[in-house]
C-alpha cells in the first residue's frame, strides 16, 4: 500500500468515526424534539385551548424556522449554508413526522354520531378530520392521512351499514381493522322554534327510520326530510327562521354545536339503540388473549359450501359474534360474507382453524384481528417522560445538540476536503455512485433510532451534496419546469448544494451532458403505470457513443393538493388532466363539487394558482403537483399522496461522461439490434438464461435504419467488468448485428 493509499485510508476511518457520532446526536436531537412536541400537546391540552391543525401543517414550523436561522449564524463552515439548512430540515421534517399529533377521521360534519363516538374513544388527545364521505375514511387511512378512522359498521335497530362493508371488498388489505367501539344513540328533536309549532323535520334517512313510531304519533302532519347526516340536518335548523317550523333529529351534541334547543330529548323507538364502529388502521394489533377477527370470503362455487365453513367454526366450538352477506362485485350469484369470531389471526389455534376454512374458500381475507370492546378501554396518548420537567429544559438541551452537531458536520466536511485533494490528484470523479452506496449502507447500519433509515439517508444527501460544492460544484441537467417530478428526483438524489439546469426536452439533457455544458443529467426512462419513456430510448439510439449511464433513481409519484386556504375552502383545482384521472378516485370523495381546470403542467398548475391567489387570497383555488412545487411557488399542501395508485413510480437514469466502478450490487445495461434471421431474440436471451444471470427490464424500438427492425434495450444484473458479465456479453455479442454497452451502475437500494 503506498502513503498516498493509507492516508486516504486514514481520512475514511476518521470520517467513519464521526459518523458514528454524528448519527448518534442527529438522533438524540430528534428525540428530543419529539418529547417537546408531547409536552406542548400536554400544556395545551391542560389549558384546554389546542385547536386542530389542517393536514400538512407542523406544530414545529415557526420552531423549524427559528432553528434553521440559528443554526446559519453558528456556522463556520467549510460547510456551506445550504447544505445545513438541508441537513437540519429533514431532521425537522423526520421529527415532526415521529411527533406529530395523532389524528382521526370520521364521517362528518362535526356533531354526527361518528363525531361522537371518535370523541369518546380519543378525547381530546388527537386532532380530528371531519371527511365528507364513508368511503372517504377508508381512503385517508389508506392513504396514511390519518393514524385512525372511525366507521359505522351496523346498528342494532338499522341493522348493517351497508357502504362499511361494500368499501372493505375495495379496501382489504391497504388497512386494517384494530379496534371497535359502541355507542348508545339517544336522538334529540332539536330547533329554534316551539314544539307546538314544528311543521318539517330534517334528519338522515335512518335516523328518521329509528324515530319512526315517536314522530308519527308526536308530529303526523310534519314533512320529513332526508338529509346527508344529522349534523347536516341540524345545521339547516340552525340557518331556518323560528317561524319556518323547521326542526332536525340528530345528538344532543349537534343542539350544542349549532345553537339549538333539545325540544324533546330520548326520542328514539328502541331504548337499548346502540351503533357499533369500527377503527380503522395501518398498524396491526397484537394479541391480548380477548380477541375478534373480521374476516371477509366468498364460497366455492358448489352446493352446500357455506355450511361447510360453517361447520368448521362449529367442530372448533368457535363463536361467530357477527355475520352478514353482500353481493359479489363479480357477474353472476356469488356473494361476499363477513363474519366475526372470537380469536386472534396471529393465534396458533385461530391461525390453524383459518387455514381449514380456507380450503372451503374461493377467496377469504382477514380484515383485521382487534381486543374485544371494552367501555372503560380509551385511547392512551405517548406518555411524556420524566427527563425533562419543562420545555424551556428542553430548548436548551436542543441547542447545545445543534452545537455539537455543527461541530460534527464541519469536521467531516474537512476529512472530506482532504478526501478531495486526493480524488483529483488521481482523476476520480466527485460524484462516486459506488461510494454514495457504501456510506448510505453504512449509515444505515449506525442507526438506531428513533429516525427511520429514509431519513437519516435525506439528511446524508444532503452532506454529500455540500461536499460536492466545497470539492467541485456540480451543475445537473433535468427535463423541466422547475417544480416537475424530474426536478424533485434530482433535489431529492443531489441535495441543495449542486446547481440545476431544467431543459425542455430529454435530448436537451442528453445533449448537454455530451458537450460537457453540465457535470450530469437525470432522465426518466420508465414508469411503472405508462412504461417506458420512448423519448429517452430513442435518444440513446443516436447518442450512445457519446456518454454513459452513471446511475439510476426511483422516485415515488406522489401528487399534492396545494393551496393556501383551509381544506373546505377548495373549489376550484388546477393540474394536468392525466394527473385529475390518476387522482379521480380521491377527489371524488373529497371535492366532488369542485371545479377541476386543465393546465399543459402540473408545474404550470401551481404557478396558475399562486398568481391567483396573488389577485385574491380568498379565491379558493388549488393546484396538484409535487410537494416541490409548493416550495417554490409559496404553497402548502393541504393534503399529500392523493394519487389512486399508490405504488406510482418513476424511474430515472442518471448519464455521465464517466463510467462507474463496481459496487457489489450492480446493473448493466444494453442495447442491441438482432441479426435478421428466426429466433435470433430467443438466441439471445437464451445465452442470459442459461449463465443463470437475471434480466430486470426489456424494452424495445423501432431501429432508424430499416422498417420492421427493432433495438432492444436490456438491463441484467451484474457490473460489465466482472469478468463472467464480460465474458456473457461477449457470447451475446455474436447473435446481434450490434450491441452497446450503455453503461454498468449501482442498483438504486430505495425508492425516494
Amino acid at each position: 500500500m503506498t502513503s498516498t493509499e493509507k492516508s486516504l485510508q486514514q481520512l475514511r476511518v476518521g470520517i467513519d468515526a464521526v459518523d458514528q457520532k454524528l448519527v448518534r446526536t442527529i438522533n438524540r436531537r430528534s428525540s428530543l424534539m419529539i418529547e417537546l412536541a408531547r409536552l406542548q400537546r400536554r400544556a395545551s391540552d391542560d389549558s384546554s385551548s389546542r385547536q386542530p391543525m389542517a393536514s400538512g401543517q407542523s406544530p414545529v414550523t415557526d420552531l423549524g424556522a427559528a432553528t434553521l436561522d440559528r443554526i446559519i449564524e453558528k456556522n463556520t463552515g467549510p460547510i456551506p449554508n445550504s447544505a445545513l439548512q438541508g441537513v437540519f430540515r429533514e431532521i425537522l421534517n423526520g421529527s415532526f413526522q415521529l411527533g406529530r399529533t395523532t389524528r382521526v377521521g370520521y364521517l362528518g360534519p362535526q356533531g354526527t354520531f361518528s363525531h361522537l363516538a371518535a370523541s369518546q374513544h380519543f378525547g381530546d388527545f388527537v386532532d380530528y378530520e371531519n371527511l365528507r364521505a364513508l368511503e372517504g375514511v377508508f381512503e385517508e387511512v389508506s392513504r396514511g392521512h390519518v393514524e385512525y378512522g372511525l366507521v359505522p359498521i351496523e346498528n342494532s335497530t338499522g341493522g348493517a351499514i351497508i357502504e362499511t362493508l361494500d368499501s372493505f371488498t375495495s379496501y382489504f388489505g391497504r388497512l386494517t381493522i384494530c379496534g371497535e367501539i359502541r355507542l348508545a344513540i339517544h336522538f334529540s328533536l332539536l330547533g329554534k322554534c316551539q314544539p307546538d309549532d314544528v311543521k318539517v323535520i330534517y334528519s338522515k334517512a335512518e335516523a328518521l327510520a329509528q324515530c319512526h313510531d315517536w314522530l308519527s304519533k308526536k308530529y303526523p302532519n310534519a314533512a320529513r326530510i332526508a338529509a346527508q347526516s344529522t349534523a347536516a340536518a341540524a345545521e339547516i335548523a340552525y340557518l331556518a327562521s323560528p317561524s319556518d317550523g323547521v326542526a332536525a333529529v340528530g345528538s344532543g351534541k349537534a343542539g350544542q354545536l349549532y345553537g339549538l334547543e333539545s325540544l324533546f330529548n330520548g326520542i328514539e323507538d328502541c331504548s337499548n339503540n346502540v351503533t357499533r364502529f369500527l377503527i380503522l388502521s395501518k398498524i396491526e394489533t397484537q394479541p391480548t388473549g380477548n380477541d375478534k377477527t373480521s374476516l371477509m370470503f366468498t364460497c366455492s362455487d358448489r352446493p352446500g359450501s357455506l355450511v361447510d365453513i360453517l361447520t368448521v367454526f362449529k367442530r372448533n366450538e368457535i363463536n361467530l359474534s357477527h355475520i352478514e352477506k353482500r353481493p359479489s362485485h363479480e357477474i353472476g350469484t356469488e356473494y361476499t360474507f363477513f363474519v366475526d369470531i372470537l380469536g386472534h389471526a396471529k393465534d396458533g389455534r385461530t391461525a390453524e382453524i383459518l387455514g381449514e376454512v380456507r380450503a372451503h374458500c374461493k377467496s377469504l381475507f382477514v380484515l383485521g384481528s382487534f381486543p374485544v370492546y371494552d367501555e372503560l378501554h380509551r385511547y392512551q396518548p405517548p406518555a411524556v417522560s420524566n427527563e425533562f420537567s419543562s420545555m424551556a429544559e428542553i430548548n436548551s438541551a436542543m441547542d447545545k445538540i445543534d452545537e455539537e452537531l455543527i461541530t460534527l458536520i464541519n469536521e467531516r466536511a474537512k476529512l472530506v476536503v482532504d478526501v478531495g485533494v486526493f480524488k483529483r490528484k488521481s482523476d476520480v470523479p466527485i460524484y462516486a455512485p459506488h461510494r454514495e452506496a457504501a456510506v448510505l449502507t453504512k449509515i444505515k447500519a449506525l442507526n438506531q433510532g428513533p429516525l427511520e433509515d429514509k431519513t437519516l439517508e435525506a439528511i446524508y444527501r444532503e452532506l454529500m451534496s455540500g461536499s460536492f460544492a466545497l470539492e467541485k460544484p456540480l451543475s445537473i441537467a433535468f427535463l423541466g419546469p422547475e417544480g416537475e417530478f424530474s426536478h424533485l428526483a434530482a433535489v431529492r438524489h443531489f441535495g441543495s448544494s449542486v446547481n440545476f439546469l431544467p431543459a425542455r426536452e430529454i435530448r436537451t439533457v442528453f445533449e448537454q451532458v455530451a458537450s460537457s455544458e453540465v457535470d450530469y443529467g437525470l432522465v426518466p426512462i420508465e414508469n411503472s403505470s405508462i412504461g417506458g419513456v420512448n423519448e429517452t430510448l430513442d435518444t440513446f439510439i443516436d447518442m450512445h457513443d457519446e456518454l454513459k449511464i452513471y446511475g439510476e433513481v426511483k422516485l415515488q409519484v406522489k401528487f399534492c393538493l396545494l393551496a393556501n386556504c383551509k381544506p373546505e375552502q377548495v373549489n376550484r383545482i388546477y393540474s394536468k388532466p392525466d394527473v385529475f384521472e390518476q387522482c379521480r378516485n380521491w377527489l371524488s370523495t373529497q371535492y366532488p363539487q369542485a371545479t377541476r381546470i386543465p393546465t399543459e403542467s402540473s408545474a404550470l398548475a401551481t404557478q396558475k394558482a399562486k398568481e391567483e391567489i396573488e389577485r385574491n387570497s380568498d379565491c379558493g383555488v388549488a393546484a396538484i403537483g409535487s410537494s416541490l412545487a409548493g416550495e417554490i411557488h409559496g404553497l402548502k399542501p393541504l393534503f399529500q399522496a392523493i394519487e389512486d395508485r399508490q405504488s406510482n413510480m418513476t424511474r430515472f437514469l442518471i448519464l455521465s461522461k464517466s463510467q462507474t466502478e463496481e459496487s457489489g450490487n450492480d446493473k448493466t445495461s444494453i442495447m442491441f439490434t438482432t441479426v435478421d434471421r428466426s429466433g435470433a431474440l430467443v438466441d439471445v436471451l437464451e445465452i442470459f438464461k442459461r449463465n443463470t444471470i437475471n434480466l430486470t427490464h426489456i424494452e424495445k424500438r423501432p431501429s432508424r435504419e430499416e422498417n420492421w427492425d427493432y433495438t432492444f434495450f436490456l438491463e441484467l444484473e451484474g457490473h460489465r467488468e466482472n469478468a463472467k458479465i464480460a465474458q456473457i456479453i461477449g457470447e451475446a455479442r455474436a447473435h446481434c448485428k450490434s450491441l452497446t454497452v450503455l453503461g454498468s451502475f449501482p442498483a438504486c437500494q430505495r425508492v425516494l
